[in-house]
Parts: C-alpha cells; structure tokens; sequence
C-alpha cells in the first residue's frame, strides 16, 4: 500500500521546530498582560460565535414555548430552527 505521503519530511519539519522555538521564545518575552492580551484577542472570535451560537438557542428556546407555525405546529417542527443556527455559525472562509 503507497504511503499517503513522503517520507522525506527533514527539511519541513525542522523548519517547524524552528519557528515554535522562535515563537516559544517570542511567548515568554511577553509580559503577563501582554499574553493575556494576545490571548484574548485570538480566542475572541471563538468566544464570538459561542455567544452567537448561545443567543440562537435561546431564541429557538423561547419560539418553541411560546409560538407556532403557519399550520399551528409547534415552533419545533418547523425549519426556522435550522435558519436560527445557520444565522449564528461563523462564515466559512
């Protein structure tokens, strides 16, 4: 069976050693608050899609206790839960 991919993979993987080495090293010269800062700012637009993820929950919660749909079904039966969701997922880049 062929290997999925080369086996000569020397050069790019001391290259990738080489540049966690330099980022390790550019990490620890950071002040505590710097990294907390360079945290946030990386992880916000995940905290951002969790919070649009979460406010399209509720609102499919609150629909499906209270409201129906065109036919008098439940808000659950219908597909404006999946328009919900859709609206809150990231745009795929």
């Amino acid at each position: 069976m062929p290997l999925k991919q080369p086996m000569n993979t020397g050069m790019k993987d001391g290259k990738l050693v080489i540049d966690m080495a330099e980022a390790d090293a550019l990490w620890n010269g950071l002040s505590q608050d710097q990294q907390f800062e360079a945290m946030c700012i990386m992880f916000q637009p995940l905290l951002d899609s969790a919070t649009a993820m979460k406010q399209a929950l509720e609102n499919i919660r609150e629909l499906n206790m209270t409201g129906t749909d065109d036919d008098g079904h439940r808000w659950s039966h219908s597909d404006l839960i999946e328009q919900e969701i859709v609206a809150a997922l990231p745009a795929s880049t």
